[in-house]
């Protein structure tokens, strides 16, 4: 009885710190949650991918580890994008070279694949720096990888790609070429009902999805000046177009060579 007083003690002196809670900032709060939140997922990261790499457990196992990490992935994504949807950051543009920023993410993004899915990259020579939020594109291509393994549960491959394109719509001829960046999987796909609706907020094919992705990510292209398409046919796959703006010269030159000369 004197342990269960306590408890009750215990849980009333936190129902009583409510009202002062309660007239904090929201957005203060939920970026101390998932601070919270990242801190709990980090040991289990740590420990799921320590016996991934010792090979502890039977195949059956070891699939549910790679499962485990992935959902911790998926964890850590959601918890930046609920972050990002109370209190979008500043965009921080700058000159990037997409060529570099695929070598250094290569590793990062094949290790969310199992052993069934492949990866593979497709760069075009000489691309023109691009004028975008690095990190933003970052956490962008990392979520569209995972989308694809979700596409993909009987395995398949990946192909992230990048070139120079027009982006489409009307008169694709009077707007200036853009670097296109581009995710296609051999998943499920989509039929025609479903593609015109993805990226509607709240849409989504997944009985687990919050439906905000893709129109999160739509929203994130055009703050950058850019824009997002989608292509897919059922059973053949979906292919993700992330359009990025091109640098003009002069600015790429004081951007990448970080000249002197004033800009």
């Amino acid at each position: 009885m004197i342990e269960e007083r306590h408890r009750t003690s215990r849980y009333r002196s936190i129902d009583e710190d409510t009202p002062a809670v309660a007239g904090t900032d929201p957005r203060i709060l939920l970026a101390s949650i998932v601070h919270d939140f990242n801190n709990l997922l980090t040991p289990i990261v740590t420990i799921m991918e320590e016996l991934q790499r010792l090979k502890a457990g039977s195949p059956r196992q070891l699939r549910r580890i790679d499962g485990a990490i992935f959902c911790a992935f998926r964890a850590k994504t959601l918890a930046r994008q609920l972050l990002d949807f109370a209190n979008p950051r500043k965009l921080q543009l700058a000159a990037v070279d997409i060529s570099q920023l695929l070598e250094t993410l290569e590793p990062v993004l094949a290790s969310v694949l199992p052993t069934g899915i492949i990866i593979r990259f497709d760069i075009a020579n000489d691309l023109p720096p691009a004028f975008i939020d690095r990190q933003l594109i970052e956490r962008t291509l990392l979520n569209l990888v995972l989308n694809a393994r979700d596409a993909m549960p009987d395995g398949g491959e990946v192909v992230v790609a990048a070139a120079m394109a027009r982006q489409p719509g009307n008169r694709t001829a009077t707007r200036e070429p853009m670097v296109r960046l581009s995710v296609a999987d051999t998943g499920i796909g989509m039929d025609l009902a479903t593609l015109q609706s993805a990226g509607v907020p709240y849409f989504s094919t997944k009985t687990n999805g919050t439906g905000l992705g893709l129109a999160m990510v739509s929203q994130l292209m055009e703050r950058q000046g850019g824009g997002l398409s989608v292509t897919s046919t059922p059973y053949h796959g979906t292919a993700i177009d992330l359009w990025l703006r091109v640098v003009p010269s002069a600015a790429a030159s004081c951007g990448l060579k970080k000249s002197r000369t004033r800009c």
